[in-house]
């Protein structure tokens, strides 16, 4: 349990920090809508070493939906590849990842009217798959979660978002019956255009 209570310590400092820091400048209005982003990355097991899963590439999709300027809803698809420690030297493994979360995010701010910065931070829940291929292995569907905390930089209309994502997924480690759960760090970046 030291692990959520960390992450959402962070998330809190970051927020009060960045609030601090960005008090005195200038506020960029934003209006709620719809945002789609691929974003690429990494994802890194933080858990027991009897997860054997090497660090990974990740590509995903995001679809996002303002409610207000500071709540929005974002539905998240990821593709994790990876390889294995211990089934064989041909296993790879697919990490499909479907989560749906709300994202707070402080107002957009800038100091010149031109560079702008945006934080955020969120929590979600959804499903992971374990798919492996070249060994047979079946695939398992598991429950997770995760709490993220991130920010997008701004100049005109192009948007690069930084996003760190810590997951914590309910498994069943390899050859066993029971259920523990697992962590990860994933760290996705994206460039998007904006509308307005």
């Amino acid at each position: 349990m030291s692990k959520p209570v960390a992450t959402v310590a962070l998330v809190l400092a970051t927020l009060l920090s960045t609030s601090e820091l960005a008090h005195g400048q200038s506020s960029v209005p934003t209006k709620p809508g719809f945002e789609l982003l691929v974003p690429s990355g990494t994802v890194v097991s933080t858990g027991a070493p009897e997860d054997n899963v090497k660090r990974a590439a990740v590509t995903a999709v995001q679809l996002s939906y303002g409610l207000r300027p500071d709540l929005v809803l974002t539905s998240t698809i990821g593709w994790a590849r990876t390889t294995t420690i211990g089934i064989g030297p041909e296993a790879k493994l697919d990490l499909f990842t479907y989560d749906a979360g709300v994202e707070y995010r402080l107002p957009r701010r800038s100091a010149d009217r031109r560079i702008n910065f945006k934080p955020f931070t969120g929590v979600g829940v959804g499903a992971r798959s374990r798919r492996y291929r070249h060994v047979d292995v079946a695939t398992t569907q598991n429950l997770t979660t995760y709490a993220s905390v991130g920010g997008e930089l701004g100049l005109a209309r192009v948007r690069v978002r930084l996003e760190v994502r810590d997951y914590l997924t309910w498994a069943a480690p390899f050859g066993t019956s029971g259920t523990s759960s697992r962590n990860d760090i994933a760290v996705l970046a994206g460039v998007r255009i904006g509308l307005r």
